[in-house]
């Protein structure tokens, strides 16, 4: 699941996806432990003078060349969220499970065949991120430190893919779109821009 909300999300960015398993064992264990990889280049780029920012969202997104998204599931762990109270929760966790395994998730592969003459970029998707700026600050410095080039927070895509829905409209190739449009309709989900003001 974890995949093809993150795959449609690209995919309303302009993106094209290639899953990459990098000849790793296809067990249920191995995947979750090494995380799912996406090849992913932007039909869309706008070149720019400077690289998106290492917190990447929907508007930086367009100047984003290609990348290497890992896919890794740390909500899906039990109980990880709910022991993620916090920035200072969040540092612990990553520490204790991210900065470990992160090099391993980003394995490398040879870019030439895909067409690309530059290496893509290496993007983690993470459920969130802290907002206390001490705390963020270390974990990115961390993720740098290994080779992430940018984090893609899993709740501001979620809200993203919400927002782009319109419940007026029929999603027939896309099964998630297609859901959130009828959880919009039945008024079971509103815009992010709704529930700040409601």
């Amino acid at each position: 699941m974890d995949e093809l909300i993150v795959n449609e999300y690209l995919e309303l960015n302009g993106f094209v996806t290639i899953p990459l398993r990098k000849g790793r064992s296809q067990s249920k264990r191995s995947m979750h432990g090494e995380g799912v990889d996406l090849y992913a280049r932007n039909m869309k780029f706008i070149e720019r003078e400077r690289d998106p920012s290492f917190l990447l969202f929907s508007s930086e997104l367009r100047h984003l060349r290609s990348a290497i998204i890992c896919v890794k599931g740390w909500h899906g762990e039990k109980a990880a969220l709910g022991n993620v109270a916090n920035g200072a929760d969040m540092l612990k966790y990553v520490e204790a499970n991210v900065l470990k395994k992160v090099e391993k998730w980003f394995e490398p592969v040879n870019w030439t065949e895909l067409g690309e003459p530059l290496m893509p970029k290496k993007i983690l998707v993470a459920p969130a991120f802290p907002t206390q700026e001490l705390y963020r600050a270390q974990i990115v410095n961390a993720l740098k430190e290994r080779g992430v080039d940018g984090i893609l927070s899993f709740k501001s895509i979620l809200l993203d893919i919400i927002d782009r829905v319109d419940p007026r409209q029929v999603y027939p190739g896309s099964e998630l779109l297609q859901f959130v449009r009828i959880l919009k309709t039945f008024d079971l989900v509103k815009d992010s821009q709704m529930n700040f003001f409601g």
